[in-house]
C-alpha cells in the first residue's frame, strides 16, 4: 500500500497546477522548502520522480502525470465529503463557486443572486467572470460548482439544464442610417463600421459562424471585450454593433440606442444558456438550491 500522506499530495497537486514550487508555496501557504521536502518524500515512497527540473520550469514525468489524475480524483472526494458533511448544517454555512460570462453576471444575476442571499445568508457566494468556453473548462476540472454557459460546447461528461435563449441584436445611434429600420440582414451590414466584441466572446464566436455561412465580410473599427464600453462607442455614433439584447435593454428605453432584428439570425438554430456541472460529482446542497433559484426566475 502506497506510503504517502495528505500534505504530500496537497503539495504535488500545488506544484502540478502551478508549474513552480515557490508559487506552489504560496498557494498552499508553506515555505518553498517545506514543499520541495513533501515532494520528495512522496517520490520516496512512490520511487518514481514526479517531475523533470530544469532551472526555468518545473513539468510532470510520465509518473507525475498518472499521479496528478489520481491525487485530483482524491481531492475532488475530500472536498466533496466536507460539503456533504456542511450540508447536514442545513444551510446555515457553506460555499458556492459558480462561473459565467460577463453578459450573464451583469444582466441576469444580480436579483436572482440577491433573492439567494435573502433566504440563505450564510452562503459564501464566489462568481468567476469567464467566457463560455472558459466556464465549461472550469466545471470539467471541479474549479467551480457549476457553470452558466452556451450549451453548444458541452460535452457528454457534464449534465445541462437549458435556461433561455440567446438573443443577439443589432445596434446603432439613433441618427444612424440603419435607424430607421426595424430588421437586417448580415449583409446589409457590411457598409458600417463595427465595433464588435473580441473572438474570445461566445457572441463573437456565433457571429462569425453565421458570417461566414452567409459569405459576409464586416468592417471591423474596433474589437473590445466589454459591451459596456462597446455601448458607449455606438452611442457617439462611432460604429454599430452586435451584441446580446438583454444589455441593451434599459438603452432602448430611453432611446439612446437603436436595435435591429438580425434575420439571420431567426432563421439559424436557436442557441440556448444553460445552468452546467459535471455528473456524477456530489452537488451541493447550496448549489442545488441556487439551480432551484435559477429555475424559478429564468
Amino acid at each position: 500500500m502506497l506510503d504517502i500522506t495528505f500534505e504530500q499530495m496537497n503539495a504535488f497537486h500545488a506544484v502540478a497546477s502551478c508549474g513552480s514550487f515557490s508559487r506552489a508555496g504560496k498557494k498552499i501557504f508553506r515555505t518553498q522548502s517545506a514543499v520541495s521536502i513533501q515532494i520528495a518524500k512522496m517520490e520516496d515512497a512512490l520511487n518514481e520522480k514526479l517531475f523533470h527540473r530544469t532551472t526555468k520550469s518545473v513539468e510532470l514525468t510520465d509518473a507525475g502525470k498518472v499521479m496528478h489524475g489520481y491525487v485530483t480524483k482524491i481531492k475532488t472526494l475530500l472536498e466533496e465529503a466536507e460539503q456533504e458533511l456542511m450540508d447536514m448544517g442545513k444551510l446555515e454555512r457553506g460555499r458556492l463557486v459558480l462561473s459565467t460570462s460577463d453578459t450573464t453576471a451583469c444582466y441576469r444575476l444580480p436579483a436572482i443572486l440577491q433573492s439567494y442571499k435573502g433566504k440563505y445568508p450564510g452562503i459564501e457566494i464566489l462568481v468567476r467572470n469567464s467566457t463560455s468556453l472558459k466556464t465549461i473548462e472550469m466545471v470539467m476540472q471541479n474549479e467551480v460548482d457549476m457553470g452558466i454557459a452556451t450549451l453548444a460546447d458541452i460535452s457528454p461528461e457534464m449534465e445541462a439544464i437549458p435556461l433561455f435563449p440567446r438573443q443577439d441584436v443589432v445596434i446603432c445611434h439613433p441618427d444612424h442610417a440603419l435607424a430607421r429600420r426595424k430588421e437586417v440582414f448580415l449583409k446589409d451590414l457590411e457598409q458600417y463600421e463595427c465595433v464588435l466584441l473580441d473572438r474570445n466572446c461566445s457572441s463573437r464566436r456565433i457571429l462569425d459562424e453565421f458570417c461566414k455561412a452567409a459569405k459576409v465580410n464586416l468592417k471591423i473599427a474596433m474589437e473590445l471585450s466589454s459591451i459596456e464600453v462597446i455601448k458607449n462607442f455606438v452611442a457617439v455614433d462611432a460604429g454599430i454593433s452586435i451584441v446580446p439584447e438583454v444589455a441593451v435593454q434599459k438603452e432602448q428605453k430611453t432611446g439612446e440606442l437603436h436595435l435591429l432584428t438580425l434575420k439571420d439570425f431567426q432563421k439559424g438554430e436557436e442557441k440556448k444558456m444553460g445552468v452546467i456541472y459535471r455528473k456524477n460529482r456530489y452537488l451541493s446542497l447550496a448549489a442545488r438550491k441556487f439551480l432551484e433559484e435559477l429555475r424559478e426566475s429564468l
